[in-house]
């Protein structure tokens, strides 16, 4: 009887336990258009524990971009990082195909649609050999490059990624029929093998490395929704103290100004162009939790107030609180090759800040932060959660006087926050022809850029933000060879710069960079950047892949040394803010000399432009834009003319009245006697016109006056670019009546007349004004000094 019973009590058992694998089976399997959550969708056997981090902690790390190319490889799924299809970047037969509002494609409609997943990465970057991939709905898939498939069920393929002979990663796939009624959607691409709960930075191949403990194991195929990040991302990111998710959350060059517009869990892929990718806001938290590391947030530059309160929110309700929080709005707003400078610009100009664009642009960017720094304060309830930060310009500690100067914008913000880049002279670069000279111009102190510079430049930033009671952190920060002028990385210098990277003596130099930030007063350094593969564009990973090892990595073995050398130690308090503004100064004063004019000793490069100066101010017009209303000059001389280089960035080119004024058209103003009238002289103050496709110079209104012999000496040419045109002008100083000499002075001024319609200009930028009538009046000019190199 007892035996009887104990096989009904077995029974039982089996058939619990049945229902049980059947409930946990049907909770992983079921499938959903959209993606899963990051919520775990099986009960853990144990609450996942990461290892002691013993490292100083003493330094950040900034993300990078999301992007079939990120050799960081941050997400377990693959294609997360693959490109929108909708950007098409196969090149396919893809303009009748519509999308979802999650850029899935829902009908193909005759045509095909594909993307990148993996794109020039070095082979080791991912184990190699079998990945699952999953997907919902009614289609084929084709497979290209390096990945090649093996078997095909409904919903699952499996594939091989293996390198090919250039040892290099490339794998896409196609969607070549797609049920428009149940479109193919969801794609997911897995590694084999797993985790161990209690060590999820560490892949496994099976159950096996995990004990044998019941539960312990989760494979990447049915817990990808709950792992979500690739394991050696998660053991190269948890030795920082910090992480910077400006590149991952993809505010660079992106317009996104509405909370609907965000980074979303369920779009299709995060990767892709400037402006389309960008890793969802609960990812980036869900990383800084699992990792418990402080996090440093970008707010997009044209986000909108509820942008930034939602943004704001949600990070108040998820993020671990006893993790710290930097909040900064957008990234180098100074810097011209992103469109944020030239947003906060045109909005310094809507506001009627001023005529100069840099200028209102660098205080409507104080206005903003501020506003944001506020809307947090007000969401949070307090801002003892998070540091303000204010960015500055690493070479520049002008720029940040100015910026915590604005209406005393230093008492509504914690921290300045520069990017120290080393390297060295790029014209001492390019006649490199060994990694011994590319070492000896970065260390070299009378070399631009180099080492000691750029920590001379540290000191003062240290010493600006004691003043003005901030502390002085590094958003970015490390090696900085790079030669923007090339394309390719096969082009010299670059073999030399990716030579010089993978040479133990750069890991010397970043221990020394590292102490001499210290030693300055810089506090949390956020290094750049996670794993990258070297281009031309730079080689900015303190890896080259997320498997490379330490030993072949020498900045990433330098910085682990250093904090391991350099334990945590009790930082100085940041001073109290002072009452006034310490710095405080009387404007410049205008008759001082604003520029120099350096001498043409080379006659084949007397119109090269190496030392630019912005033309922006907005004298007539409402509306200013970078590709259609601005520009740059530059003047050199020798003892018998004047070269003048103006750089136009137009879209549009007209010529079409009689007077070049009402065309596109550049006007030069001197004033040969710099007596600075309130008026033109009409003796020795000259309006000198060169219009758009023009072939001869005249004179502008209320010009002193030239004879014909004088303007026909005149030559210059106007060549049109792709994107505006460029004035070269020789002007002889007989035809102005001048014979200039070194420690001279002249006054000048430089406009530029813009015309897209037709009739009358449209518009008109100068280089000096504080007024609009600024054409007319030298004392607004700036005063040129003659120099002799």
């Amino acid at each position: 009887m007892l035996r009887k019973y104990l096989k009904i009590l077995l029974l039982l058992v089996a058939l619990l336990f049945l229902l049980q694998s059947s409930l946990y089976l049907y909770r992983v399997w079921q499938g959903s258009p959209a993606l899963p959550k990051t919520t775990v969708t099986s009960p853990p056997a144990a609450p996942v524990v990461l290892p002691v981090i013993r490292q100083a902690a003493s330094l950040g790390i900034n993300t990078n971009e999301i992007g079939y190319t990120d050799a960081s490889i941050p997400f377990v799924d693959l294609f997360r990082s693959a490109n929108p299809f909708q950007e098409n970047v196969l090149h396919l037969k893809a303009e009748a195909v519509t999308y979802d509002a999650n850029g899935w494609p829902t009908n193909l409609n005759g045509g095909e649609v594909g993307t990148r997943f993996l794109g020039e990465l070095p082979a080791d970057a991912i184990p190699a050999g079998e990945y699952t991939v999953l997907y919902e709905g009614d289609g084929d898939i084709r497979y290209g490059n390096d990945a090649k498939l093996v078997t095909h069920t409904a919903g699952r393929d499996l594939i091989t990624l293996d390198a090919g002979s250039n040892a290099r990663l490339d794998a896409s796939l196609m969607v070549t029929r797609s049920n428009p009624a149940d479109y193919l959607r969801n794609i997911r691409i897995l590694p084999a093998g797993g985790i161990c709960q209690h060590n999820p930075l560490k892949r496994v191949t099976d159950a096996n490395a995990c004990g044998g403990e019941a539960g312990m194991y989760l494979a990447f195929v049915d817990h990808y929704a709950s792992i979500v990040f690739n394991p050696a991302y998660l053991d190269f990111m948890k030795d920082f103290k910090a992480i910077r998710f400006m590149p991952m959350s993809g505010i660079t060059r992106n317009p996104a100004a509405h909370w609907q517009a965000r980074p979303r869990l369920e779009e299709a892929t995060w990767g892709g162009t400037y402006g389309a990718r960008g890793t969802p806001l609960e990812i980036m938290v869900e990383l800084a939790n699992r990792l418990h590391k402080d996090a440093w947030f970008n707010m997009p530059h044209a986000a909108d107030d509820e942008y930034v309160r939602e943004y704001a929110a949600y990070v108040r309700d998820h993020l671990n609180p006893e993790l710290k929080i930097y909040l900064e709005y957008s990234n180098e707003i100074w810097n011209t090759n992103f469109n944020h400078g030239e947003y906060t610009q045109k909005k310094g100009i809507e506001l009627g800040l001023g005529l100069n664009a840099a200028e209102v642009g660098y205080e409507y960017y104080t206005i903003r932060a501020r506003e944001i720094f506020a809307a947090w304060e007000q969401v949070f309830g307090g801002r003892e959660r998070f540091i303000r930060v204010l960015g500055g310009w690493d070479t520049r500690p002008d720029f940040a006087e100015k910026v915590l100067s604005y209406n005393d914008t230093y008492k509504d913000v914690d921290a300045l926050a520069i990017a120290p880049y080393f390297g060295g002279n790029i014209k001492g670069y390019r006649e490199a022809t060994t990694v011994d000279e590319i070492f000896a111009l970065t260390t070299a102190p009378d070399s631009y850029r180099s080492l000691p510079e750029v920590l001379e430049k540290v000191q003062k930033h240290a010493q600006l933000a004691e003043q003005f009671g901030v502390d002085l952190l590094a958003y970015e920060g490390g090696q900085g060879l790079v030669d923007w002028a090339t394309r390719k990385p096969e082009q010299h210098p670059n073999p030399l710069f990716f030579a010089a990277n993978r040479d133990p003596r750069m890991g010397e130099l970043y221990q020394a960079f590292l102490a001499g930030w210290q030693q300055a007063g810089g506090k949390l350094m956020m290094l750049f950047a996670a794993p990258r593969v070297c281009q031309w564009y730079g080689c900015w990973g303190l890896k080259e892949h997320i498997n490379q090892p330490r030993e072949q990595a020498p900045k990433y073995a330098a910085v682990l040394d250093f904090m391991a050398t350099h334990p945590p130690v009790e930082q100085m308090p940041t001073p109290a803010k002072p009452a006034q503004n310490p710095l405080a100064t009387a404007p410049r004063d205008s008759n001082e000399p604003a520029i120099v004019w350096r001498p043409a000793p080379d006659p084949d490069r007397v119109f090269f432009i190496e030392n630019p100066i912005t033309l922006d101010l907005l004298l007539e017009g409402t509306s200013w834009d970078k590709r259609n209303l601005f520009g740059k000059w530059q003047g050199k001389w020798d003892k018998d003319f004047l070269f003048l280089s103006v750089r136009v960035y137009d879209s549009k080119r007209v010529a079409d009245s009689e007077n070049p004024a009402d065309d596109d058209s550049i006007g030069f103003f001197i004033d040969t006697d710099n007596s600075r009238n309130g008026t033109l002289d009409g003796k020795t103050d000259f309006h000198l016109l060169f219009g758009c496709g023009a072939d001869q110079v005249v004179l502008g209104d209320n010009s002193a006056p030239l004879s014909t012999t004088a303007l026909r000496s005149i030559r210059f040419d106007t060549r049109a670019l792709y994107d505006g045109y460029v004035l070269e002008a020789w002007i002889p100083w007989a035809a102005l009546g001048i014979n200039p000499a070194i420690k001279d002075r002249v006054s000048v001024n430089v406009e530029i007349n813009d015309d897209d319609d037709g009739g009358a200009r449209d518009g008109k930028i100068a280089w000096m004004a504080q007024d609009k009538q600024a054409l007319t009046d030298p004392k607004q000019w700036g005063v040129v000094l003659f120099s002799g190199r």
